[in-house]
């Protein structure tokens, strides 16, 4: 008989020689980390970790490089950023023909007749300082269907798309007493120009050829490993249907899921009003709530989109937008809606993820929450608002006394800021997502991008949050500025607490998962203009290396 029959003891892997940031208080830094079965095994100096090594394990030397927790991006469409990565980008385009280039070169690798799709372009940043429209498009692409997403709550269709989904001068508008209608921008003599607001969006949406669940499989593999290749290892990702959880479930019962993801059923808001109108039976149907799941896959929040967007003028304020006094936005759910729901979402033990925009909005939300809890305490959810651009003192003493996190989308500053400034004027918009104010107001405060609004990448998020520059360089309230360790901890060790999850990662600390990103430069030392370009050159998410290009930088 055997005297002692035991399993391996010594680390899988090490990584030596590093500048390791913990984000944990009890060890802030460390030179080495040993990882095991996934998670971590200690950290130390050098020769103390590799003193642990066995005749299996790894070593992997870092070079000096600074070392971070994996970044958690608290507000992430994974799914459809991994259908954009696969579209046309025009986040970067700066004139109407820099669009027209784009669909032009997509067009000469797409069958006639076959749709083109996009997102990203913002009127704000254009050059030629208008719309662009339908007439635009289809002098690059007369033979396909082409519609274009704005960076949000809009879209661009050109003539062909038109036709595909029957729309023409006599196409009325949604009804008007509609939530949210929107309408069908028209010229001069009638006809539509191709920009399609609100909902009015639906009318061309519906007849662009439905996504399957193979679709949205593949396209979460892309968004996986994308976001490794940028350091990221966790998301919350937003506002999902059924066969969207499905697809996630078979992606991980693969094998194939590299990012951990905190599911957000779509609520109400998030669709068509038809799909309102079963949202509570489907959240019923689930028969589970917040917290069920594993380490990589877990239900989190019910999503809700109770107002529009600051850029296109519809989130829900209490001071009309500039030159426009009339117009302080709009509801997409009306509040008494509002407050009901978020109770009945509460009452079935899920936290809620609002979508909150406008001064106005973020209140009532506050307000409801707080009655929520009030009404019915319950530890086991966690509500939040997510973009919370503008808080009043009201909505800071209700989110202190609740702990009701900010999520702050913190790229929009970056990439959204001169829309912001055309809306609100450059006072208003220098107070959009006040991160100094939520620190020193004791308000729990996270970050996240709300790709594919904007880009994911973390390091342009964290860029925004220390600098306050638009993409012209302009600044916007130098005052709301945050630290580079105090963004850093927002993207990761706030981010997990955010979803109680802050006993699994957040930190680099022995026993909780190894989800780590190697940077390419020093986060603490590079010129903030460098932040934005920094990258993770390796990646690991649960002990497992998904990313890896040190050897190539390390020969060049």
């Amino acid at each position: 008989m055997t005297e002692l029959w035991m399993r391996d003891l010594a680390p899988d892997l090490l990584l030596v020689n590093g500048s390791v940031t913990t984000m944990d208080p009890t060890q802030p830094s460390a030179e080495a980390i040993a990882i095991k079965d996934g998670r971590i095994l200690a950290l130390g100096s050098n020769a103390a970790i590799a003193a642990l090594a066995g005749p299996a394990t790894v070593t992997r030397d870092v070079a000096g490089r600074r070392v971070i927790p994996g970044i958690n991006d608290t507000h992430n469409h994974l799914l459809s950023m991994g259908n954009v990565l696969n579209e046309v980008q025009l986040y970067a385009t700066r004139s109407i023909d820099d669009i027209k280039r784009l669909v032009a070169e997509r067009v000469q690798t797409t069958p006639p007749g076959a749709w083109i799709l996009g997102r990203g372009w913002d009127e704000s940043l254009l050059s030629d300082r208008r719309f662009p429209n339908r007439h635009d498009l289809d002098e690059v692409a007369p033979n396909n269907p082409v519609v274009l997403e704005r960076v949000w709550n809009m879209l661009l269709a050109n003539s062909a798309a038109l036709l595909a989904a029957d729309i023409g001068r006599n196409t009325p508008d949604p009804p008007a007493d509609q939530l949210y209608a929107g309408r069908i921008e028209r010229d001069a003599n009638g006809e539509p120009t191709g920009v399609f607001r609100d909902r009015a969006k639906r009318l061309v949406q519906s007849a662009i050829p439905p996504r399957t669940i193979a679709d949205h499989e593949a396209a979460i593999r892309t968004a996986c490993a994308a976001f490794n290749r940028a350091g990221i290892t966790s998301v919350a990702e937003p506002g999902l249907f059924p066969e969207q959880l499905r697809a996630y479930h078979n992606v991980h019962a693969a094998g194939d899921l590299s990012v951990r993801v905190s599911l957000c059923q779509a609520g109400w808001g998030f669709g068509s009003p038809d799909d309102d109108a079963l949202v509570e039976q489907r959240i019923a149907n689930v028969a589970v709530f917040t917290g069920f799941g594993d380490e990589w896959l877990r239900m989190d929040a019910v999503k809700f989109l109770p107002d529009g967007g600051i850029g296109d003028r519809t989130a829900l304020m209490f001071e009309p937008y500039a030159n426009e006094p009339d117009n302080r936005g709009q509801f997409v759910i009306g509040e008494r809606d509002l407050f009901e729901r978020i109770l009945w979402c509460h009452d079935r033990g899920w936290s809620v993820d609002c979508h909150a925009c406008g001064d106005r909005m973020i209140e009532l939300v506050n307000r409801a929450y707080a009655a929520a809890q009030q009404a019915n305490p319950n530890p086991r959810v966690r509500h939040r608002v997510h973009h919370a651009y503008l808080p009043t003192p009201t909505s800071l003493a209700l989110m202190r006394e609740h702990r009701i996190p900010a999520l702050a989308t913190i790229p929009f500053i970056t990439n959204l800021g001169e829309s912001f400034v055309t809306s609100l004027g450059e006072e208003r918009a220098s107070r959009i997502m006040p991160l100094r104010t939520y620190l020193e107001a004791g308000v729990p405060l996270a970050l996240g991008s709300d790709a594919p609004v904007t880009t994911y990448d973390p390091f342009v998020g964290i860029y925004s949050a220390v600098t306050r520059k638009t993409v012209y360089g302009r600044v916007l309230g130098a005052e709301e500025r945050i630290s580079r360790l105090e963004a850093l901890r927002a993207y990761t060790a706030d981010a997990a607490w955010v979803t109680f999850e802050d006993h699994l990662k957040g930190t680099l600390t022995p026993g909780k998962l190894a989800d780590i990103a190697v940077l390419d430069r020093d986060f603490f030392t590079v010129d903030d203009e460098e932040i934005k370009e920094l990258k993770s050159v390796l990646t690991i998410v649960g002990g497992a290396v998904v990313h890896d290009e040190t050897s190539a930088r390390d020969n060049a």
